[in-house]
């Protein structure tokens, strides 16, 4: 029983951490990815190491809509390109921003 409260309590401090995905950053990268993958020069990039900025979020638990994501796409002769990811009743629009910015996103 204990084991059970420890394990919740592990998972309680992940979430009030940010750690891992909400479906709106999960959906930016998989969109990002799609749209590396699909570019004349795919073989560039390393595209599962896709990462992009959180969601909003009001407080610590309170996510909201987000328009816009930056991600970063690891390049495989190092470094990492950003996208732009703009989500609106149009679509999803990505497109690169910036070649060779680093890998560290903005908080």
């Amino acid at each position: 029983m204990r084991l059970l409260g420890a394990l919740a309590t592990v998972a309680l401090l992940g979430a009030s951490a940010g750690c891992g995905e909400d479906a709106q950053q999960q959906a930016a990268r998989q969109e990002t990815q799609a749209y590396v993958a699909a570019l004349a020069d795919a073989e560039r990039y390393d595209v599962a190491e896709a990462h992009c900025t959180n969601s909003a979020r009001t407080g610590w638990f309170v996510i909201v809509e987000t328009e816009t994501f930056i991600c970063s796409v690891r390049r495989e002769s190092g470094g990492c390109d950003w996208f732009r990811v703009d989500v609106g009743n149009s679509g999803t629009k990505v497109r690169l921003v910036e070649a060779d910015a680093g890998c560290a996103l903005p908080e």
